[in-house]
């Protein structure tokens, strides 16, 4: 049996405790600082696998990336568990190859190869390079099943 472990920043998925409530009034805080780690697991082996399409995290990847980075939840505030925070670089890796070899299908999808399936974004500027919160949120290009259409 094959098994795979998938990560997710709690502050990308505001609903997980019901709208209007806070995940973290839920598990108390004796345990809140244990819940959704993604540096130590990623430090340990795990490939981090976040996703934007479960019905209780946000559909914007970039607002999944942008909270794996900062720690911070959608609306501002403090950062939670500074310490699992993740580069910008390992939380896209993770939307894309780590998504795909949690579904077990990194030999078919989830980097740009010759011969693999690629759905894609073009953003408007970098974001590996761009500060956590300035992970930009626009999107310039998409490209699925090959075909190219143009946004701004």
């Amino acid at each position: 049996m094959r098994a795979k472990s998938s990560i997710h920043s709690a502050d990308s998925a505001p609903e997980v405790a019901g709208p209007g409530k806070d995940w973290a009034e839920n598990v108390g805080a004796e345990r809140r600082h244990k819940a959704w780690p993604m540096r130590s697991p990623h430090r340990a082996g795990a490939v981090p696998a976040p996703s934007s399409d479960w019905n209780v995290t946000e559909t914007d990847p970039m607002a999944g990336v942008r909270t794996a980075v900062t720690r911070r939840p959608l609306d501002g505030g403090e950062p939670r568990m500074r310490q699992e925070t993740i580069s910008v670089e390992t939380a896209v890796r993770g939307y894309t190859m780590g998504s795909a070899c949690a579904d077990f299908l990194e030999a078919e999808r989830g980097s740009p190869t010759v011969g693999k399936a690629a759905d894609f974004v073009v953003r408007s500027r970098g974001i590996l390079r761009a500060a956590p919160e300035g992970v930009p949120g626009t999107v310039a290009e998409t490209v699925v099943g090959g075909v190219v259409e143009r946004i701004v």
